[in-house]
C-alpha cells in the first residue's frame, strides 16, 4: 500500500467512508467458495482501511494542533528550554 492518500480533514466524512467501505467487505457472499486465502484477503483489506482511517485521524489532530495558538506557545517554551540546555 504505497499510494498517496490525501486527507479531507473531515473526521465525519472519514468515518462515513470507512463504514461504507468496510460494510461491503463484511458482506458474506458465495460462502461455499471461500478459502483461507479469501479470508486473509478480506482481513488484509479491512486492516488497510483501518490504517487509512488512523492516518486520517492523525491528520485531523496535526491540523488542529497547527492551528492552536496554545500548542504553538507550549512548543516554543519547550524548545526554548531544550536549546538552553545545550549551551
Amino acid at each position: 500500500m504505497n499510494e498517496k492518500i490525501y486527507s479531507s480533514l473531515d473526521l465525519s466524512k472519514s468515518l462515513s467512508d470507512f463504514k461504507e467501505k468496510v460494510a461491503k467487505l463484511l458482506e458474506i457472499k458465495n460462502l461455499s467458495e471461500w478459502s483461507a486465502q479469501t479470508f486473509k484477503a478480506l482481513e488484509e483489506e479491512i486492516r488497510n482501511r483501518a490504517l487509512t482511517l488512523a492516518g486520517e485521524c492523525v491528520a485531523v489532530l496535526l491540523n488542529k494542533l497547527s492551528q492552536s495558538q496554545s500548542a504553538l506557545n507550549i512548543a516554543i517554551n519547550q524548545t526554548r528550554s531544550l536549546s538552553n540546555q545545550k549551551m
